[in-house]
């Protein structure tokens, strides 16, 4: 939907030229949580070659692994083992472990589950270039900032990926944008508690002109990040040194109706550390360092 902007109105210009300005100042900042960003694959079927479904975040509590992702990610995998690259060609590595998973929708799987939150244990050895790059609790947004920080949604794109033999290649990239107001929330029926919705319409301003943003399909697992230090609220002073933190994991594009905007809905990461403090409670004190549940 191209909204209905005024782009000659002095002020509209102005407005524009503050935000995109904010937009480029957040994507310089370190891709500290873009680069745990990783991109799932499966194959079809066992003749076939891997083809890529969702996207997924690494991350690092102690010493165990994990990969945050959307559960309706996994219920293409089923049992099989995680296949999981880091989209530069290098082989695609399988791995092994268990799935804690929000509950299932009324339909037996995870389409309709609103939270569509699962964490995969790994249980296997994993490459020296993935722990580094893993995400640790100093990475997780525990704030409840309200200054109308910039945010980037990072992920795989299905349309960019290929594979050849046990090998992949795919782009990772990231969208800037802007949370919805607490109004679009509840018009919306969306819980913002649980839940964090950026923007996305299907016309974003390019040059001054409106372009069809890219269809982020395989986006799903990938991660909405804060970007601490950068606000779209004119006169809100910048933090000296910035930084990204995860807030979100992607499981949903939105598409308005009558004129309403479009939304990319992510669920938010404490609901995955309660999955791991449920079954894994021997992670519980170092989760409740940083996050209380009540």
């Amino acid at each position: 939907m191209k909204p209905d902007i005024d782009l000659e109105n002095p002020i509209v210009k102005l407005g524009i030229a503050y935000i995109q300005n904010q937009m480029g100042k957040a994507l310089d900042v370190p891709q500290r949580v873009e680069s745990a960003v990783l991109p799932i694959y499966h194959p079809p079927n066992l003749k076939r070659k891997p083809v890529q479904i969702g996207s997924g975040v690494i991350v690092k509590i102690k010493s165990e692994y994990f990969i945050f992702s959307a559960s309706h990610v996994f219920d293409d995998i089923g049992s099989h083992q995680l296949l999981i690259g880091d989209g530069t060609g290098s082989p695609i590595q399988s791995l092994s472990g268990e799935r804690f998973s929000s509950g299932k929708g009324k339909s037996g799987t995870h389409s309709d589950d609103p939270i569509d939150a699962s964490v995969f244990h790994i249980q296997s050895p994993i490459s020296e270039a993935l722990k580094k790059v893993a995400l640790t609790l100093n990475d997780f947004d525990f704030s409840d900032e309200k200054s109308k920080s910039a945010f980037i949604a990072a992920g795989f794109r299905v349309k960019e990926s290929n594979t050849a033999g046990n090998t992949a290649r795919s782009k990772r990239e990231g969208f800037p944008s802007v949370e919805i107001f607490e109004d679009d929330y509840l018009r919306k029926k969306i819980n913002s508690e649980t839940h964090i919705a950026l923007g996305y319409e299907d016309q974003i301003l390019v040059g001054g002109h409106w372009k069809t943003s890219p269809t982020p399909k395989g986006f799903s697992g990938g991660a909405i990040i804060r970007v601490d230090g950068i606000s779209v609220n004119i006169g809100t002073p910048e933090k000296p040194a910035c930084k990204q933190l995860l807030t979100g994991i992607i499981i949903e594009q939105r598409r308005g109706k009558n004129k309403d905007m479009e939304v990319l809905i992510g669920t938010r990461i404490h609901i995955h550390l309660f999955v791991i403090k449920h079954f894994l409670p021997e992670l519980d004190d170092e989760i409740s360092r940083f996050i209380t549940f009540t």
